[in-house]
């Protein structure tokens, strides 16, 4: 998959949003904050998308007295924001075996809902199932293989925290009758199974082949709210050639739509259990 540029964090996105918000409520145009501060204007344009690396609390503070901003509680909560949004999460250390933003994504959403039409969601798989699948990427050497495993085992840790994400999977049936005379059927199986009986925040969903035609048809999509904040949900979608983050809100609207409708066409969780368990009861 080809490597796109990387979506800001969440962090960041809040903080570019609270710093458009005050220039647009103190009438300042970017060209004007530019020549008030005798800076790029480029420079004012990245720091209110999210697009910096090395966040300077000095440029912040001057924006702030350039829009007015004396409250000392507000100017400490914008500079730990952006104190916080430097931060380098685990993904940082993987960055050669991890494509785009995601896992930074997940590491922070309160709610994540995914529809996978063709293979276990990234967060559920089992190390066999994904090392038997990323082999068949033939681009892949064995030790990147190696490599995107433990990234990608890493990604399911947030599962296991003390406050995780609440979590609903929708997965079509398909992607579970193509284990079943695979040697990484029984063990993959078992874990969805597991899974679904679990204590925890993960809902899981089959959607049957005999549900026929549906609304959610077509490429997998995951969609991340965050804290309650529909303003910073975003849509991930990805394609053998590419994947998109998509942050318009008429986008994220249709894709929470299409999911709500995925989840009241799949057998609900019971039932879910029990067609996983009558395809492990096949697999070899």
């Amino acid at each position: 998959m080809a490597r796109q540029p990387v979506m800001p964090t969440v962090g960041k996105r809040q903080l570019g949003r609270e710093l458009r918000s005050l220039r647009e409520a103190s009438k300042f145009t970017l060209d004007r904050v530019a020549e008030e501060l005798d800076w790029a204007k480029t420079k004012v344009h990245n720091l209110e998308n999210g697009h910096w690396t090395r966040g300077n609390l000095t440029d912040l503070r001057a924006l702030l007295d350039l829009y007015g901003v004396t409250d000392p509680q507000r100017r400490t909560a914008l500079e730990d924001l952006m104190r916080n949004a430097k931060k380098r999460g685990w993904w940082v250390e993987y960055g050669d075996a991890l494509d785009g933003a995601l896992p930074a994504f997940e590491d922070e959403a309160s709610q994540i809902s995914s529809y996978e039409p063709a293979v276990i969601p990234g967060l559920v798989q089992t190390p066999e199932y994904t090392a038997a699948l990323l082999r068949t990427y033939p681009f892949l050497t064995a030790g990147e293989v190696e490599r995107r495993v433990e990234a990608r085992m890493q990604r399911q840790r947030i599962l296991d925290r003390d406050t995780p994400p609440e979590v609903s999977f929708v997965i079509e049936e398909a992607v579970v009758q193509r284990l079943v005379d695979t040697p990484v059927a029984r063990a993959q199986i078992q874990h969805l199974i597991d899974v679904a009986e679990a204590a925890n925040r993960v809902t899981l969903q089959v959607m049957p082949l005999r549900s026929g035609l549906h609304g959610a048809l077509g490429p997998s999509f995951t969609l991340l709210d965050f804290a309650g904040d529909f303003d910073l949900s975003i849509v991930y979608t990805e394609s053998a050639a590419r994947s998109a983050y998509l942050e318009d809100k008429a986008d994220v609207a249709l894709y929470r739509t299409m999911f709500t409708h995925a989840c009241g066409r799949a057998l609900p969780p019971e039932k879910s259990i029990e067609l996983l368990s009558g395809l492990l009861r096949q697999s070899s």
